[in-house]
């Protein structure tokens, strides 16, 4: 394949299972690159490829490819799109571009198989022997996801696709939009809060639509608990989307882990048992800053160095939270 910027694509074709993380734009998440090097310890070096459309020499470590040469997806779902998100228009737009890039990448470069992994997903462990036991030649890919009733919340932060799946779902999405009564359904139900209340439509409530509807083979991630193996749908709650509820930290409040020679294990609440985590998802202002805690060190002083690091930014964003909250309780103060 032709040079990319900074990046060859060289592995890609030969990779059992790349992982893909995408990041568009110059605002680059905390900590990302402390993500990228875990999962290259983790995942192997090779199989870890960010999709950008800028700062490549900040990925010239890593297997990078230049987005911008896929486009078409995108362009055919701009015709379609309808905003309709309190989030800003860059930000969910992109949610749902990224699956439009990924899809043309992988049709032109004829991948089979593959991880998607947000840039705030901290990947523990080697992938490649649950994409064996649990994935090939029997599903499509997987999901998170758990329903309360009538209502559920599906979620592919951490999630492994084929070919197939990914360009399903491109198509259903496309479909959904240019559908304009079963749009207008689907906005119903969002501002109904049959989503668990998230009444922004995402890529990720069209991941929901899309698994309720068409009924993908995809296997439940969050599955895989009953076999000790936790993907982490979000390290701020307890319950982690299937069985278990986990012990969470005193004062960051996130799931709290143990660390062992073979990787980080949580703690049932109330039971003398423990999973070993093959991911943790950092979401939020203040969680992200924790990440560098969580990662393999390589030595003493990058030990200490991550320690610093994820204190002294945590510490930051903590007190600006707090500035903020003085400053809009001084607002309704003066209002009164």
């Amino acid at each position: 394949m032709e040079k990319k910027a900074t990046g060859y694509a060289t592995h890609l074709s030969q990779s059992e299972l790349p992982v893909f993380f995408l990041q568009l734009g110059e605002n680059t998440s905390l900590f990302f690159g402390h993500i990228l090097k875990q999962a290259a310890l983790s995942h192997g070096h090779n199989n870890v490829y960010v999709l950008t459309d800028t700062n490549f020499e900040a990925y010239s470590k890593y297997n990078c490819i230049d987005v911008s040469g896929y486009t078409n997806g995108v362009k055919e779902f701009d015709k379609v799109y309808q905003h309709h998100s309190n989030n800003p228009y860059f930000f969910e737009k992109a949610c749902f571009d990224r699956w439009f890039i990924i899809n043309d990448i992988v049709k032109e470069l004829g991948i089979s198989y593959f991880v998607h992994a947000d840039c705030d997903v901290l990947i523990l462990q080697d992938l490649i022997p649950v994409f064996r036991k649990f994935i090939k030649e029997q599903y499509d890919g997987t999901m998170m996801f758990f329903e309360l009733g009538e209502n559920s919340v599906t979620s592919g932060h951490t999630s492994f696709w084929s070919a197939k799946l990914i360009n399903d779902f491109c198509e259903f999405v496309l479909a959904k939009y240019a559908d304009a009564p079963a749009f207008d359904k689907m906005l119903k139900d969002t501002l109904a809060g049959k989503f668990l209340d998230n009444k922004n439509v995402s890529d990720m409530i069209l991941l929901d639509v899309f698994r309720t509807e068409a009924k993908p083979n995809t296997l439940n991630l969050l599955s895989l608990e009953t076999e000790g193996i936790s993907f982490d749908f979000n390290a701020n709650v307890p319950f982690n989307g299937c069985r278990y509820y986990f012990e969470c930290t005193p004062g960051t409040r996130i799931k709290k882990m143990t660390r062992r020679k073979d990787g980080l294990y949580g703690k049932v609440q109330g039971e003398p048992l423990y999973s070993r985590f093959y991911t943790m998802h950092f979401q939020g202002y203040l969680t992200k800053t924790l990440i560098p805690l969580h990662t393999d060190a390589q030595s003493a002083a990058e030990g200490l160095s991550d320690y610093l690091s994820a204190k002294s930014h945590n510490l930051v964003r903590r007190a600006k939270l707090y500035k903020n909250k003085v400053r809009d309780r001084v607002k309704n103060l003066i209002k009164k």
